[in-house]
């Protein structure tokens, strides 16, 4: 969909590594049907994508429509994460990270021009309406359950 921001799994590996730790377990969650693809990053860390456990969790009678919503909640879930900017997607999954309580610190995206958008606040009102459902923002989870408005200071 945003061919300019297609990387090849080379640029997965060396713009995400300093990210992870030696032989970290990663969860892949993609579209790319091809695995070869992500031969790269198979050489440094262990690879684990939603198919492995088809059998174990009984996923092959799942509608195939839910399939996303598990991989999101997987993604989410992880030490951190490491999304494909542009992608709604990817931006759902650091919203719910935020739910969980994470900070918007522990996510990066694998494009380099892109990759620490996360790291700084980014106030939405100052953002051009369709760059919006570009990234997150973590004025929709950070002092959500609190009386303290959200600030660029605790993110």
């Amino acid at each position: 969909q945003w061919k300019d921001m297609r990387i090849s799994g080379e640029e997965w590996y060396d713009n995400t590594k300093d990210y992870w730790m030696d032989n970290e377990i990663l969860y892949i969650t993609t579209d790319e049907k091809n695995k070869t693809f992500f031969e790269p990053l198979a050489k440094h860390y262990e690879l684990r994508f939603l198919d492995d456990y088809e059998e174990v969790a009984g996923l092959s009678d799942l509608d195939p429509n839910y399939k996303g919503m598990i991989e999101s909640v997987v993604a989410s879930r992880g030490r951190i994460f490491v999304g494909t900017f542009p992608s709604s997607f990817s931006a759902y999954i650091g919203r719910l990270r935020g739910y969980y309580g994470m900070s918007g610190k522990s996510m990066w995206y694998g494009q380099k021009d892109h990759a620490d958008e996360m790291q700084r606040w980014v106030d939405p009102r100052s953002v051009e309406g369709s760059l919006y459902s570009y990234r997150e923002f973590p004025i929709g989870w950070s002092e959500i359950d609190g009386e303290t408005a959200p600030s660029k200071d605790k993110f």
